[in-house]
């Protein structure tokens, strides 16, 4: 079996515990930028001044370590290595081992056109779509992730190891008509700026980084529930379209929920 040794691996001086992972000032055309701030809690495992992080066609604007034992302090000093797809955060003060950290990232990342990370997608409606949807040449665009196998650095800063699991809370901020697809139930929207919206989803089971996932756009969906019982009430499963095409969608509702239900009992 290989070892850790024979791998190129992160070292192992923290450990993700949960990430609050926050979208915002998208443009949704142009360039297709985004801005974007994490916030990872931290198991110290061996006492570090350096935190080496998965980050690729990010830019990283800020970095801020918070620990009871050196306090709050900026990186001195952000470094990239391309090649293993890294960013290198130096620190003046050294954090304690067996102590908790929070670690704040601004960043800057880009809705790309590869269809890996967090990427764009182009389509022809099949209604009129509304006025804030983007467009691309004659095609309009929806927006979603792919992370599989190592792509959500391409997203987010972040621990992009399948052994190095955490939970996830997610926001993104979008225009106020379309409709915002993560992992976990919504657990609320609030108003942004004009003609905006900040919708966020429910904490995530701990998982790796590959799982997570997001999408918004022109959006509509077919219900149905479980006929089995989850903590004592069916389970609702939908499946999303893009709008005027949600009634393609009923043959693989059909099957959705059945299969969850299998699932569950074997």
């Amino acid at each position: 079996m290989e070892s850790s040794a024979d791998r190129d691996i992160l070292p192992d001086s923290v450990k993700p515990v949960n990430y609050e992972i926050s979208l915002y000032d998208l443009e949704l055309g142009g360039d297709f930028n985004y801005k974007g701030l994490v916030k990872i809690e931290l198991q110290v495992k061996r006492p570090t001044k350096k935190i080496v992080i998965n980050a690729h066609q990010l830019k990283v604007e800020h970095v801020q370590l918070s620990s009871e034992s050196a306090g709050s302090q900026e990186a001195s000093d952000i470094s990239y290595d391309e090649k293993s797809q890294r960013a290198n955060f130096s620190f003046a003060n050294e954090i304690n081992a067996s102590e908790k950290a929070s670690l704040e990232v601004q960043f800057t990342g880009i809705m790309n056109n590869n269809m890996a990370g967090f990427y764009r997608s182009k389509y022809k409606p099949a209604v009129t779509p509304l006025k804030s949807v983007p467009t691309e040449g004659e095609n309009h665009l929806m927006f979603s992730t792919q992370f599989e196998s190592c792509d959500a650095r391409t997203a987010f800063p972040c621990f992009d190891e399948p052994n190095l699991k955490a939970s996830f809370d997610f926001s993104i901020e979008i225009p106020e008509d379309l409709v915002a697809l993560s992992n976990m139930p919504e657990t609320g929207t609030k108003e942004s700026k004009k003609g905006f919206k900040v919708v966020s989803f429910e904490r995530s089971p701990v998982m790796s980084t590959y799982l997570l996932a997001w999408a918004f756009g022109d959006l509509e969906h077919v219900e149905d529930f479980t006929r089995r019982k989850y903590n004592g009430k069916p389970m609702p499963v939908r499946v999303y379209t893009t709008r005027g095409l949600k009634d393609q969608a009923r043959f693989g509702l059909k099957n959705a929920y059945q299969v969850v239900d299998y699932f569950s009992e074997v």
